[in-house]
């Protein structure tokens, strides 16, 4: 833990610090409660704010924060509750955030001066999280120095401090925190997670995403287009498959594939293995979500209002009932996935008699077909007559 150094600079500081800001690549949501709210008119009246802020919340009330993170609290202004609202504002800022974006997720909580007085100390928490690191600010500030809008701006320093730190390349631009002498300055810590692909294993986090040179972790974006498979190897019809599909549905920067390191018959991969599959897409630069959902029902809890997109054979398994314990099972399931948002997209093959087998070729049960669950990739948008098993034994031939 470290302390952050207080000084008295010119209120041009601010300014120049979050202009810097919407320069950076960064993109930043938000939750706030309880002060830092002239770090808000700070961030959005500099041009360019939309470059940076893509979501801001303002969970005043306990039952809304509650309602935010998911539980209640035991405590507001603590570095554990500012940890998990920054955990959730990344959360929010993947999924608002294109694939390949950096994102950030930044929280501030405080217990400031009111209309009464508090037993308590008067403090500002701030944290930022990046899905390997959480970083908390922890600001004592001492009673009876400031009216209420001298600790919010206190306050709103220590979380445009927070913010700069996590986004600027540049350690030029400090935040003064405008302390009186004897305030000590914000005590700073960081937790970090090494190695993600180990955590999810341990089922420590939900999904590590690979896309643009960065890592995203345990942030699952949902309302996306996924491609899942096995990948082994990752061949030019998987990547067109996934492009037809984006196209389809007209969404060219949607599309990511999906690897589940669990598989429903075969137990978890080996972490060794996981590695050199992932390693594959970011030497093509495409984008990966890793997960441990084998199901489909798994992944849409996980991936909920997305599209999947799947081969003919898959999709034939995918309506076998002999899968879900029979007919009626196999409805329970396909239910939950209407429930949950999902549907698939479904490219054909050729077929041993080199017919092309598509959607239309599958005997739907009536109820799935009123679901609406099922679409097809048109011959015309997509065909690849080249198999990952057919890739595999050409390797083992060579």
């Amino acid at each position: 833990m470290r302390a952050v150094a207080s000084a008295t600079d010119s209120p041009d500081d601010v300014h120049q610090a979050v202009a810097a800001l919407h320069q950076s690549p960064a993109k930043a949501a938000l939750i706030l409660t309880g002060g830092g709210f002239q770090a808000l008119t700070s961030i959005l009246t500099v041009p360019g704010a939309s470059k940076t802020v893509l979501d801001v919340r303002v969970p005043y009330a306990s039952a809304s924060l509650a309602d935010v993170l998911g539980f209640v609290p035991q405590r507001y202004a603590d570095p554990g509750t500012a940890s998990a609202m920054a955990r959730k504002a990344y959360q929010q800022a993947a999924n608002l955030a294109a694939f390949g974006e950096e994102i950030l997720g930044v929280s501030l909580t405080c217990a400031l001066a009111t209309d009464r007085s508090k037993k308590g100390e008067h403090k500002a928490i701030a944290a930022t999280h990046n899905g390997h690191c959480t970083t908390t600010y922890v600001l004592q500030m001492a009673k009876g120095r400031r009216h209420r809008a001298g600790e919010d701006e206190v306050a709103s320093r220590l979380l445009l401090h927070a913010l700069c730190s996590a986004s600027l390349a540049s350690a030029s631009f400090h935040i003064p925190l405008l302390l009186h002498e004897d305030e000590a300055g914000a005590q700073e810590s960081s937790e970090t997670l090494d190695d993600p692909l180990a955590a999810l294993l341990e089922d420590k986090v939900q999904s590590v995403e690979y896309s643009g040179g960065h890592v995203v972790v345990d942030a699952p974006r949902r309302g996306r287009i996924y491609l899942p498979g096995s990948f082994n190897p990752l061949h030019d019809g998987h990547r067109d498959m996934l492009a037809a599909a984006c196209a389809i549905e007209d969404r060219e920067q949607d599309g990511c594939f999906e690897l589940s390191v669990g598989n429903a018959d075969k137990g978890f991969l080996e972490v060794d293995i996981i590695r050199q599959r992932v390693q594959q897409f970011i030497d093509a630069g495409l984008p990966l979500v890793v997960t441990q959902a084998p199901l489909y029902t798994i992944k849409a809890k996980i991936l909920p209002d997305s599209v999947f997109v799947v081969g003919f054979d898959t999709a034939i398994r995918l309506i076998d009932p002999k899968y879900y314990g029979g007919h009626t099972g196999m409805l329970l399931q396909f239910a939950e996935l209407a429930h949950l948002g999902c549907r698939f997209l479904v490219a054909g093959r050729v077929a041993d008699d080199k017919r092309f087998m598509q959607l239309s070729d599958m005997d739907l049960p009536e109820e799935l077909s009123r679901m609406e669950l099922f679409k097809d990739i048109p011959e015309s948008a997509f065909r690849s007559d080249v198999s990952s098993t057919q890739l595999r034994e050409k390797q083992l031939n060579d």
